[in-house]
């Protein structure tokens, strides 16, 4: 019966960690990207990137995007459209 209740609350618990998945990018656990201004005459969708403590920088280079330069913390990419992977926002 123990047994029992162990694997219920880490299901319980596991089921918290998943649905607070915002949570892990707000505090900077998981890295994340956002959409952002393109600079003037610039084409494509923009994103800008942070990197996550556990899963390291995205990257973007699977949806056809192009790293762009870094400032600071955030990297930049240039998309040929705009971005739908779950990981941009």
């Amino acid at each position: 019966m123990l047994r029992l209740w162990l694997i219920a609350i880490l299901a319980a618990g596991l089921l918290v960690v998943v649905r607070s998945h915002d949570l892990l990018h707000r505090t900077g656990l998981l890295g994340h990207c956002a959409v952002t201004h393109a600079p003037a005459r610039a084409k494509g969708s923009w994103h800008s990137c942070e990197r996550g403590v556990l899963d390291g920088r995205p990257d973007l280079s699977s949806d056809s995007c192009r790293p762009q330069g870094r400032a600071g913390t955030i990297e930049y990419w240039r998309c040929p459209a705009r971005v739908t992977a779950g990981r941009v926002h």
